[in-house]
């Protein structure tokens, strides 16, 4: 029976723990910044009559784009309330999102991709862009 209560005290004193020490850091931090100054962001939004396959071939290029870029910058997919695809991506600077963007253009492979994506989701002239810098 000690051996019992023992148990169960260590465990709760541990759980206890691991509860206090939980979420330490949201007191004192707040909101993080969603990217740098001087970082680029590219907002695209593509209206797509098959969001699941764009959606599944848009993860695809992401991955692709991870893997085999000269570049590095992320990306993240998504689906707009409106149900177009989209995808967010932060460039450490205008001058590497360039490069990136020629990589794209000369990239066999990626253009590829954005050839499936324009089969599944319509015409390459819907797709929109916005950019950010960062400040």
């Amino acid at each position: 029976m000690k051996l019992i209560k023992t148990t169960a005290l260590t465990l709760t004193t541990l759980l206890m723990s691991a509860t206090s020490v939980a979420g330490h850091h949201e007191k004192a931090e707040g909101a993080m910044l969603a990217a740098q100054p001087g970082q680029m962001i590219i907002i695209y939004h593509w209206p797509c009559a098959d969001a699941e396959r764009g959606l599944s071939l848009l993860k695809e290029m992401i991955a692709y784009e991870r893997d085999a870029s000269p570049h590095p910058y992320s990306a993240a997919p998504g689906i707009h309330e409106d149900g177009a695809l989209v995808s967010v991506d932060v460039h450490p600077s205008a001058e590497s999102m360039e490069k990136a963007t020629a990589w794209q253009d000369a990239d066999t492979r990626w253009q590829a991709l954005l050839t499936g994506m324009a089969d599944a989701c319509g015409s390459l002239d819907d797709l929109t862009s916005s950019v950010v810098t960062m400040k």
